[in-house]
């Protein structure tokens, strides 16, 4: 019995999780990257990394635009410690730069 995975990237999940990696995306006009963002203000995650693989990795670690962040510690230069529901990740600041988030509206 083989194990090889039939999925391709034209299934439905796919689609949703890579449309910000389309020539044809246009962020938000309030996005802004994660670095520039104010730390213990709840955001939503509008894209994630420069291409696919940087998506998928982060998407491992619990980044997705449907679960709310906010950042715990971190600015300037250093790495950003986010919290996502009960979770902390730390993210380099240059792949920080990378994450574009948006300011939930409260």
């Amino acid at each position: 019995m083989s194990l090889l995975a039939r999925e391709t990237f034209e299934q439905a999940p796919h689609k949703e999780v890579f449309a910000p990696y389309r020539e044809t995306f246009v962020p938000p006009v309030q996005a802004k990257p994660l670095t520039e963002a104010r730390t213990g203000i709840e955001l939503k995650v509008v894209r994630l990394g420069r291409d696919r693989a940087d998506a998928l990795k982060l998407r491992s670690l619990g980044l997705t635009s449907d679960r709310s962040l906010t950042i715990f510690e971190g600015s300037g230069s250093r790495a950003r410690i986010l919290s996502i529901g009960s979770q902390r990740v730390a993210v380099g600041v240059d792949l920080a730069d990378t994450i574009l988030v948006e300011e939930v509206s409260q």
